[in-house]
């Protein structure tokens, strides 16, 4: 009896201990006010128009036959491919080699974060996967050319692409005037916010209130270039902590080692979804 009584009381602050967990577990809102819209497009070397062409006629093709929607629609239940957008800055068709030289190698080199879910990131079992990846997997079969996925530091991605070291950047890149300026860009495809998360609680619903605040971001990130492009906001900061990946940033906001995280919508609400 006594036993009994002892393995009841123990069982009962199990269950406290349980309930308090779960009272203590944080939740993240997203605020109304975000650092403004943008496109996701895919990267190339300037001047390899085309490479840049062919993927796009490839990519266009497969709007064309509802390829791109039935990819869409297996990663977002709806297809949110964008249809009918032009290149950002005119792509020439100059004859270079680029495109042969694909085809020679039988092989294109896809550079990606592998921290970007639910665009390109590992699964459980160690396999990039993601809706880019199965979009340029496609891509790749079509062009007859074996599809090889690069992990890359994304604050270096202009060098690992200008260095040939990858032939491409596919994986949530948003459109942004530098990018376009220094890079051939293909059309947009899919659209994009910078949205700002907080857990719920703290007291912070606007911009405004980031004044004081720590703010997550990621390192070569269009999320930083889009909070740069508000000085005034950014330097109202407390501090603006860069981190290589966005999954590490929303750890230290879930931790509360930071005090708001601005990323890619899509991938915002994913780690909140996943992570939260």
């Amino acid at each position: 009896m006594k036993l009994r009584k002892i393995l009841l009381i123990a069982l009962a602050a199990i269950m406290l201990l349980s309930l308090a967990s779960c009272k203590s577990s944080s939740k993240y809102s997203v605020l109304e006010e975000n650092f403004g819209a943008e496109e996701y497009a895919i990267g190339f070397r300037k001047d390899d128009n085309t490479l840049t062409l062919k993927v796009q006629e490839i990519i266009d093709e497969m709007i064309a036959d509802g390829t791109t929607a039935k990819i869409s629609e297996e990663w977002f239940e709806t297809d949110q491919f964008l249809k009918g957008k032009d290149f950002p800055r005119e792509i020439a068709a100059t004859g270079d080699d680029s495109l042969q030289k694909i085809i020679d190698a039988g092989k294109i080199v896809l550079g990606l974060d592998v921290g970007f879910e639910p665009m390109g990131y590992y699964d459980d079992k160690g396999e990039i996967v993601g809706f880019d990846i199965d979009v340029a997997k496609e891509v790749a079969k079509r062009l007859g050319v074996e599809l090889v996925l690069q992990p890359i530091d994304w604050s270096a991605k202009e060098m690992e692409l200008s260095s040939g070291k990858i032939d491409m950047i596919w994986n949530g890149m948003s459109v942004t005037d530098d990018r376009v300026a220094n890079m051939n860009v293909s059309k947009p495809y899919l659209a994009n916010r910078m949205i700002i998360i907080v857990a719920e609680g703290s007291g912070i619903a606007t911009k405004a209130d980031l004044a004081g605040k720590k703010v997550a971001v990621q390192a070569g990130s269009s999320a930083l270039d889009a909070i740069n492009a508000e000085p005034e906001v950014a330097a109202s900061f407390a501090e603006m902590p860069e981190y290589a990946d966005n999954p590490s940033a929303f750890l230290d906001l879930k931790a509360g080692r930071v005090d708001a995280l601005v990323v890619d919508e899509v991938v915002g609400r994913n780690l909140i979804a996943n992570m939260g």
